[in-house]
């Protein structure tokens, strides 16, 4: 069970978003199935709550950037995300998390992996960045 992975929690927690230098120690891709993994196990009110204190603590051109590139992404069922509300930007990353796998990826993989709509740079150390959140919750928990 998900919850019960340990280890996997303690490596997304130790992530670093910061570090670019593509060592290979936890790729953006796996930081998706890993928030992917999360998203489908746990409660709605305990995805709500992290999302929201994650996207809370973005600057609204990030959100902006993350709810635009969720928008424009083939992968992601959401057709619109107002990227000011949190509340609102949790909601389409989960949709977009829980839709049905495309080519063996979840949509949310599909979007952050290489040519998809998230691929930028920035993005995918937000990508790590909540893996790493998230990790480090279910630990402390």
């Amino acid at each position: 069970m998900f919850f019960d992975q340990r280890d996997r929690h303690e490596q997304m927690a130790r992530l670093d978003p910061r570090d670019a230098n593509g060592d290979g120690t936890v790729t953006p891709q796996e930081a998706a199935a890993y928030i992917h993994d999360y998203l489908q196990n746990a409660s709605p009110e305990e995805r709500r709550q992290v999302l929201n204190d994650y996207f809370g603590q973005m600057s609204p051109e990030d959100r902006q950037q993350v709810g635009d590139a969720m928008v424009r992404s083939s992968a992601s069922p959401v057709q619109n995300v107002r990227a000011d509300d949190p509340d609102d930007l949790a909601d389409a990353y989960t949709r977009t998390a829980q839709a049905p796998a495309q080519d063996s990826r979840s949509p949310l993989e599909a979007a952050f992996g290489q040519g998809g709509a998230l691929s930028n740079p920035m993005v995918k150390a937000g990508l790590v960045g909540l893996a790493a959140a998230i990790g480090s919750r279910l630990l402390r928990h």
